[in-house]
């Protein structure tokens, strides 16, 4: 079996954070049974950490280390240093997705700890995470919604995990619709969200509120072409009214409701 050293030995060390009168064979007994009691049921700490971590199980780990407090030291931060970048607690972050490298996940850091079992002098370093869901994830449960749904748009969940700080690969931007609009730069780290998403009820949160738009009654879709009625100032899809942008550059345009 690998050893426990080897198994943590890709984790992120500390430079990524800122911040008597017992006679001795009466004591020889009292440590004997004080160490039966630390083995109990035939599990240590340092084998029970290790079990959790070779199945990743990163959540529980945090449970056993606040609960084994005379055998792990958990230290909190404020900040890390991932790939020259500096994210802090707040932040926004792309976390490396092992099954789909094309698509990366979106989260916020809630959390910066390292978790450290005495015994041992590598640390375990975690971070907190809240989920936002990608486009891909949510229009499994609603395959209506994908006309609508923009490739950047991501959608708030009240899902945490914990996750190896290591997988996180640099800040993102998260904005508003109206601000995602009016960017003066949008890459692959920048975002914009509109909705919420309920993953135990599989639909959205805020819909309700949500304004429909052009003939089809869907919500904009930034990434889709769109025009604007010169006289009701009423957006449309260029697809859905049948016209192209060479047919409407730099002249006007009126709707069929206002013709």
């Amino acid at each position: 079996m690998t050893e426990f050293k080897e198994v943590y030995s890709f984790c992120i060390q500390d430079k990524f954070f800122n911040k008597s009168g017992d006679s001795e064979d009466s004591a020889d007994k009292l440590r004997k049974k004080i160490q039966k009691s630390k083995h109990q049921g035939g599990i240590s700490t340092s084998s029970k950490i290790r079990e959790m971590f070779k199945k990743q199980q990163f959540k529980e780990i945090v449970n056993w280390a606040e609960k084994d407090t005379s055998n792990t030291i958990i230290h909190e931060y404020d900040e890390i240093k991932v790939n020259s970048q500096t994210l802090k607690v707040g932040q926004n972050a792309l976390i490396k997705n092992a099954n789909n490298p094309s698509e990366d996940y979106v989260g916020k850091i809630q959390r910066i700890i390292t978790i450290n079992e005495n015994k041992s002098s590598k640390l375990i370093c975690l971070c907190e995470v809240r989920w936002f869901y990608r486009k891909s994830e949510v229009i499994k449960f609603r395959p209506q919604a994908k006309s609508w749904i923009s490739n950047s748009e991501v959608f708030s969940t009240s899902c945490t995990d914990y996750i190896l700080a290591s997988a996180i690969l640099s800040p993102c931007i998260i904005y508003s619709l109206e601000e995602y609009e009016s960017a003066q730069t949008l890459d692959k780290c920048t975002f914009f969200t509109r909705l919420g998403w309920i993953p135990s009820k599989t639909r959205f949160e805020g819909y309700s509120k949500l304004q429909n738009h052009c003939t089809c009654k869907q919500p904009l879709n930034p990434d889709l072409p769109s025009i604007q009625c010169d006289k009701c100032q009423k957006w449309y899809h260029m697809n859905c009214v049948g016209v192209t942008k060479a047919d409407y550059d730099q002249k006007e345009y009126i709707c069929g409701c206002c013709r």
